[in-house]
């Protein structure tokens, strides 16, 4: 049994390394604050939740330093990453600034920043917002979306990151 598993006292580290073995894709949230700036976030809690009508969640650290941000807008969008983007993820999954450089954003259905080389874009209004745990689980109505279907992803896999590719080799 791995260690954490049968401890009597819960171990957090244990548990998030357990949890690193769900690879997943790499999305930044985006949303404009009150003085007009666009902020980025890095999630991995990107799950649709709705096909009709399409709706998606995300999930937010109580703690982040942009909780605001994202609690209090009416829009925001997710932002499925490209390979080629790894270098700028630190930038967006520390605290302190995490603005994004105008030449990275434009604006789809909602006026919510959308990053302009991401593979996939969901532009959404918030529908709710539900705490849970130490989260708060956000909710959006999809209200336009645009994919680049030929590009590559970002993946992320026990602490590291990797390409998602379409290409047939390797498929199953």
């Amino acid at each position: 049994m791995s260690p954490g598993a049968t401890d009597n006292a819960f171990n957090s580290n244990a548990y998030r390394q357990t949890l690193g073995g769900f690879g997943t894709g790499v999305a930044l949230a985006a949303a404009f604050d009150r003085q007009g700036r666009a902020h980025g976030l890095i999630v991995n809690s990107l799950t649709s939740v709705s096909l009709d009508p399409p709706i998606v969640l995300w999930c937010l650290a109580s703690a982040s330093s942009a909780f605001e941000v994202y609690t209090q807008c009416d829009a925001f969008s997710l932002n499925i990453l490209a390979a080629d983007f790894e270098d700028h993820v630190p930038r967006f999954s520390a605290r302190g600034d995490r603005i994004i450089p105008d030449d990275l954003i434009e604006t789809l259905s909602t006026g919510a920043p959308v990053l302009t080389g991401a593979v996939a874009v969901l532009d959404c209004t918030l529908r709710s917002r539900q705490q849970e745990g130490d989260h708060e689980v956000i909710f959006g109505d999809v209200a336009a979306f645009r994919s680049a279907p030929q590009a590559d992803a970002l993946g992320f896999f026990r602490g590291r990151f990797f390409t998602l590719t379409g290409e047939e080799e390797g498929e199953r």
